[in-house]
């Protein structure tokens, strides 16, 4: 996988993310900020996925249906994501 880096460089972000609401719960940070900060880091799955889902795009498709199709691809998988 060409994007590894990426992709791993994303994981360990969101895994500080998550280790950080452990440290606010410990704390005892107020809720909504903890709230604030597993938003965030859903969102950041999110956009894994998303990514995640477009690289294997191209290994699945010619390079020309790729460009072609990009837009279109990006906003389903997007909009996929904004509802699970």
């Amino acid at each position: 996988m060409d994007n590894c880096k990426k992709f791993n460089s994303q994981i360990n972000r969101i895994s500080g993310q998550v280790n950080g609401i452990s440290k606010m719960i410990d704390s005892g940070r107020p809720v909504s900020e903890i709230v604030n900060q597993i938003s965030a880091a859903r969102a950041a799955l999110s956009r894994l996925a998303v990514d995640l889902l477009k690289n294997e795009s191209s290994a699945c498709f010619s390079q020309e249906q790729v460009e072609s199709q990009q837009k279109k691809f990006e906003e389903l998988v997007t909009n996929f994501f904004k509802i699970t």
